[in-house]
């Protein structure tokens, strides 16, 4: 069996576990959890004490503050 190559945006995401605290997009989340969006792309679950949802790995990384 042949080994998968990390992808870039997975690499990106490692030092963001599960239960780190983040500010995105001017808003404080934790993070869920780290996932794998349908089409191959590194993502994230975030949330807050009213929300929850799944950004891309590049959009995260774009608008992230720490």
């Amino acid at each position: 069996m042949e080994k998968i190559d990390p992808q870039p945006d997975h690499l990106r995401l490692e030092r963001y576990r599960p239960g780190t605290q983040v500010t995105y997009k001017g808003k404080r989340y934790s993070i869920q959890r780290r996932t794998t969006l349908a089409s191959g792309e590194a993502a994230v679950v975030l949330q807050s004490d009213t929300e929850q949802f799944v950004v891309s790995a590049s959009q995260f990384i774009a608008a992230i503050s720490s």
